[in-house]
């Protein structure tokens, strides 16, 4: 399920984009519940969730300092936090990503 472009950026802005550095993502596509891999580990989703990525050093080649949550979708609350050192994917990010915040200019793994 692809979720609303505005509804997905709103989400990723209150909970990754707090007075913090940096560029945003999240990602369109709704993770059901079950395995979801984050980084190097494997987390147990136990209901219906969006993944933001903060990219904290963006333009630095990785691996260095990133943030990712993941949201419940129905009540926008935080499920899981996970400092990391790696993006989803190295290279572009899929389609279904999109830029939530980018206060710099400095997005380079998704269009805007």
């Amino acid at each position: 399920m692809l979720i609303d472009k505005a509804v997905a950026v709103d989400l990723a802005a209150r909970l990754l984009g707090a007075s913090r550095s940096g560029v945003v993502y999240v990602d369109r596509v709704l993770r059901q519940p079950g395995q979801v891999a984050i980084g190097p580990r494997t987390y147990s989703l136990e209901k219906p969730a969006l993944m933001m990525f903060r990219d904290e050093m963006p333009g630095a080649n990785w691996m260095h300092p990133c943030t990712y949550a993941l949201v419940d979708f129905q009540s926008g609350e935080c499920i899981l936090t996970v400092p990391a050192d790696r993006p989803p994917v190295f290279g572009r990010l899929p389609d279904s990503w999109v830029v939530a915040i980018d206060r710099e200019g400095q997005a380079d793994l998704a269009p805007l």
